[in-house]
């Protein structure tokens, strides 16, 4: 199964011609001033932002609390990292009336996987690799010492007056062996991790630009019977019933990032989101409604992040060298789709396994170090104020006293 290179010129092409056209657009629109500061994990993680509510402005900080807990150079990258373009926004919609948002809300997401300028380059390389690795490889031709034939010469090597031959399974001869057929060999070519990765990004980032990445609190469907029909009309009232890929995976995850490599090396970390049993447990029950009912519906696809998680585990258990690379999501899936609907776990598990979840917790670091700021700036404020106040008194009382 290898697309022709007409294929893949027109696929990539398609998503760089409409990512240039939307770019424009999408980046005056959705770059918005930085929300209020909060970490990927904690109670609130990815809660929706009230529209309706004011950015918030991060007050400056002064280099006293800087550098009582980071260096200048650690905190110069904090602070470049937890800039206003550090987050982009997406409107929080919904599949389901009961998980419909009370107020409209924006999702923020990390521009450090959702808004990359989309690589042609990189797509092209990712959707090769992820090709080559789906073709089995085993056409097989037999040679000449292969074919059910006698190893005798036909006939004498002079005097028939006819051309020399040696055994019936000459390639010359019909029914003879092949020369030079194909044989069973491994297509899979090999493309860094970090590469892939980028080319996840800039796929991510392509759909964001062209609008057609989308947000849900959660993918959860009514139970059978009567789930298919209300499933596929909700859908094509979206515009999401065919060639759509839906990502989900459970809330709030457990991150394996140590903070000391992430800021040594200046860049965020690409780890795998931990899961317990009842997490997995209870997400495939809460999304078995929405798979059974989507499985009825052509030319779309639902991925569980956090399956492959556990698939590139137990591969790795088996001591197995698959070429499909278990326990990715590949740019190709993303690429081939027009549409990409995603819930807020889904959204956690990609800023974590692609190091966007590193921008919110250098934008919470940076600002609770300007929290710090502040209230040394009012204690500096109020110790000024007392001093003048004591100075006052003194001057009084040493006028009271001259004579």
């Amino acid at each position: 199964m290898r697309a022709s290179t007409s294929q893949l010129r027109n696929l990539i092409g398609s998503v760089a011609s409409a990512t240039s056209s939307s770019q424009s657009a999408a980046a005056s629109s959705s770059r918005l001033a930085a929300p209020s500061l909060r970490s990927l994990h904690s109670s609130p993680a990815l809660d929706p932002k009230d529209a309706a509510a004011d950015a918030h402005q991060p007050p400056p900080s002064s280099a006293a609390a800087t550098e009582s807990v980071l260096s200048g150079t650690q905190y110069a990258n904090l602070e470049a990292q937890a800039s206003s373009d550090a987050q982009v926004f997406l409107p929080l919609t919904h599949l389901h009336p009961t998980t419909r948002p009370p107020t409209r809300s924006l999702i923020p997401l990390s521009s450090h996987v959702f808004a990359q300028q989309p690589r042609k380059d990189i797509l092209h390389s990712a959707v090769v690799y992820y090709l080559d690795s789906l073709r089995s490889g085993t056409a097989s031709t037999k040679t000449r010492s292969e074919v059910n034939y006698s190893g005798r010469k036909i006939r004498q090597q002079k005097g028939s007056g006819m051309a020399r031959l040696g055994t019936r399974g000459s390639p010359m001869l019909r029914g003879g062996g092949v020369a030079f057929g194909p044989k069973p060999r491994d297509f899979a070519t090999d493309l860094p991790r970090r590469v892939r990765e980028l080319a996840l990004r800039s796929a991510l980032s392509a759909r964001w630009l062209e609008g057609k990445l989308h947000i849900v609190p959660s993918l959860f469907w009514d139970p059978p019977p009567g789930t298919t029909g209300p499933l596929s009309r909700a859908l094509a009232s979206r515009g999401w019933k065919e060639n759509t890929l839906f990502l989900s995976a459970p809330r709030h995850p457990e991150s394996p990032i140590k903070e000391g490599i992430r800021q040594r090396q200046g860049r965020p970390s690409a780890m795998d989101p931990v899961y317990t049993t009842e997490q997995r447990e209870e997400h495939g029950k809460a999304l078995a409604n929405f798979s059974a009912a989507l499985a009825n519906l052509p030319r779309t696809q639902l991925v569980r992040l956090d399956l492959l998680t556990q698939e590139a585990q137990a591969a790795a258990k088996r001591g197995s060298d698959e070429t499909k690379k278990p326990g990715e999501l590949h740019a190709y899936e993303v690429v081939a789709k027009q549409n990409v609907v995603m819930d807020l776990g889904a959204l956690e598990w990609l800023e974590e396994k692609l190091g966007g979840a590193g921008t919110h917790e250098d934008m919470a670091l940076l600002g609770e170090m300007e929290g710090m700021s502040m209230e040394e700036a009012e204690i500096d404020e109020a110790r000024a104020q007392a001093m003048e106040e004591v100075e006052r008194a003194e001057g009084e009382v040493a006028a009271k006293s001259a004579p």
